[in-house]
């Protein structure tokens, strides 16, 4: 697709791309995760205590659903928090978005997650619900912060499975527990999970004591490696489960592996893929406040106050974003227009999400 705002601000989305919104209902929850991005936040205070009431709720998700339409974009809304299931209103939402045609998911945890649950929530219209397993039993516990949640997981994706809802599991890659990948990874293979992904740790919020945590670039490579390897073996064993390659690192990866080719002829100003802040993706915290991703914790705007279009077309900071070319490493790649990491790993570890990203190995010339 075009890349909205890169170079004049467009809104002409082609071929009905997805724009994502990832909205954050509520922040209560009942997990204490060590990597957390939300509780050492400045605005955790303000979302537990001016969390949008579902007037507002409604308001907002009309001008989402209004403005994507427009924008011939196909809208999509993933709820979370804290826990969604946490606000009362969920099932209302849910039902009003599918009415009106927006793919809907849950990014959640498995605390509240019952059959008679998850039968509402699939009557309502839900899709997906995304779990998350960060290593077998004792490491996930350690790192989720409570004894018990692996085995309670794995049966919420029993229950997903069961329910008709497409069972989703994210793993948030650390160095502690990037030894059992491998094994998570083949663990949701055979309970038939419907997709898989991993995400690096992103040292914000309460991550930010654990950069330390974070694999070398060439740790990194190797792992992706191994990954692959890992997934080409299952898929050709007949696994249901879908791997995801979400890190745009995985761009890099298949470059240099050849499985990947830029085209000859490429227009300018054209982002193909990569990193979606500024192009195709919002997220909104419980009290409005809105990020271009919520791991990159600089306000944007505020909803319901301000329209989408309005923050999505003259916020001063995600036109900044747009400025690709100024970044500092990835504006000399060959590949900028896709894949430039994650600006939210450069921010984390130097404030600023132009800088490098920590985990990518390619060299690239100095001018």
């Amino acid at each position: 697709m075009s890349g909205v705002g890169r170079e004049s601000n467009s809104t002409n989305l082609e071929h009905r791309p997805i724009f994502g919104l990832q909205w954050h209902l509520t922040a209560k929850c009942q997990q204490n995760c060590l990597h957390c991005y939300a509780k050492d936040e400045p605005t955790y205070k303000s979302e537990l205590e001016n969390e949008l009431n579902f007037e507002d709720c409604l308001k907002f998700l009309n001008d989402f659903i209004s403005t994507t339409k427009e924008w011939g974009a196909q809208g999509s809304v993933h709820f979370t928090g804290g826990d969604s299931l946490l606000k009362p209103e969920i099932y209302g939402l849910i039902e009003y978005a599918r009415s009106r045609g927006l793919l809907v998911g849950i990014l959640g945890n498995p605390n509240l997650l019952t059959y008679s649950v998850a039968n509402r929530l699939r009557d309502a219209g839900l899709i997906r619900y995304q779990v998350s397993i960060d290593g077998m039993e004792e490491t996930h516990d350690r790192l989720r912060g409570r004894k018990g949640l692996f085995q309670k997981t794995l049966e919420a994706i029993q229950i997903l499975n069961d329910s008709g809802i497409r069972s989703v599991v994210m793993f948030t890659l650390s160095r502690t527990n990037s030894p059992e990948l491998i094994d998570v990874i083949r663990l949701v293979s055979q309970m038939r999970v419907a997709a898989f992904d991993f995400a690096r740790l992103v040292p914000i919020g309460a991550g930010a004591s654990l950069k330390n945590q974070m694999l070398s670039p060439e740790e990194y490579r190797k792992l992706l490696l191994e990954v692959l390897n890992e997934y080409t073996a299952l898929q050709e064993k007949g696994s249901q489960t879908r791997f995801g390659r979400k890190d745009h690192l995985w761009k890099l990866l298949y470059y240099e592996l050849g499985l990947f080719k830029r085209p000859d002829q490429e227009p300018q100003n054209l982002v193909y893929d990569g990193c979606a802040i500024g192009i195709r993706t919002l997220s909104v915290l419980a009290d409005g406040t809105v990020y271009a991703c919520r791991r990159l914790p600089i306000a944007v705007g505020k909803v319901p106050k301000e329209s989408i279009r309005e923050i999505f077309i003259n916020s001063p900071e995600l036109n900044k974003m747009r400025e690709i070319e100024k970044m500092e490493k990835c504006g000399k790649c060959e590949l900028l227009n896709y894949c430039r990491g994650c600006p939210a790993v450069a921010y984390g570890f130097s404030g600023s999400y132009f800088s490098p990203d920590h985990q990518c190995w390619k060299e690239v010339r100095k001018e």
